[in-house]
């Protein structure tokens, strides 16, 4: 491997896979010929060997290129680890399906000599991957830097992002509610702004506490709404726009 640390053995898996690659695309044009082309299936699981290998590449570049940050290595190891998953099945299916059944099972045992030991990703990874985007910092905002995020109060992409930041802020305050439900100090089946009333009168929230989250569940509530018409508001619509009715 060319580097160091978490990522060493994911080279050296990509470049057993890349050789793998290579050695089966020879015998495979050595057996078959030109009737390579016609046995789609088995060309095309050589094609998803390179696309995959191609594109796990490509991720420990782009690890590399960000200067390794610790924080980008779930995501790394994450999009490895499924593309030698979905490698292992491509060479799977190719060893499985190859014409010549005894060359295809020489072939996997040259590329797989202990049979493909290939995973997907554990649960664990998937976790720290949903933690990671749902918490305002730095990761987040390099994964959204291209993105557009309107100043004004009626763009939509501003307002679900003043929603998802309020809502993170307010985070320790729902704690507190939970709490005090699981304590029996609030009944647990009260709407939101009778649950902060009755919070704010036993002390539970301050008073600014309670204002924070009640004008964060309105930025909530805002952001998930839908466009609604009244009836045959569309119908007026379509007939004043000849691109909206032609569709």
């Amino acid at each position: 491997a060319p580097v160091a640390g978490e990522t060493a053995r994911y080279y050296k898996q990509l470049s057993r896979m890349s050789k793998g690659l290579a050695l089966c695309a020879d015998v495979s044009m050595l057996m078959l010929g030109g009737d390579l082309k016609r046995k789609e299936m088995i060309s095309a699981r050589l094609g998803d060997v390179l696309s995959h290998l191609y594109l796990a590449s490509a991720t420990l570049k782009h690890y590399e290129d960000q200067g390794r940050m610790v924080s980008d290595l779930p995501f790394v190891q994450y999009a490895v680890e499924r593309n030698l998953y979905l490698i292992g099945k491509a060479f799977e299916g190719f060893f499985q399906n190859f014409p010549n059944k005894v060359v295809g099972a020489v072939l996997k045992r040259v590329v797989f000599p202990f049979g493909v030991g290939y995973k997907m990703p554990a649960d664990d990874r998937c976790h720290a991957i949903c933690l990671a985007m749902m918490k305002p910092g730095e990761f987040r905002d390099r994964l959204t830097a291209l993105c557009y995020v309107g100043k004004d109060e009626a763009d939509p992409v501003g307002l679900m992002e003043r929603a998802f930041l309020a809502m993170v802020a307010v985070q320790p305050y729902e704690k507190k509610l939970v709490q005090a439900q699981k304590e029996g100090k609030l009944p647990r089946k009260l709407a939101l702004p009778e649950l902060v009333a009755a919070a704010l009168s036993q002390s539970i929230l301050s008073k600014d506490e309670a204002d924070k989250l009640l004008a964060a569940d309105a930025l909530r509530y805002e952001a998930i709404q839908v466009d609604n018409f009244a009836p045959g508001e569309l119908e007026g619509l379509s007939q004043q726009n000849p691109v909206v009715h032609a569709a």
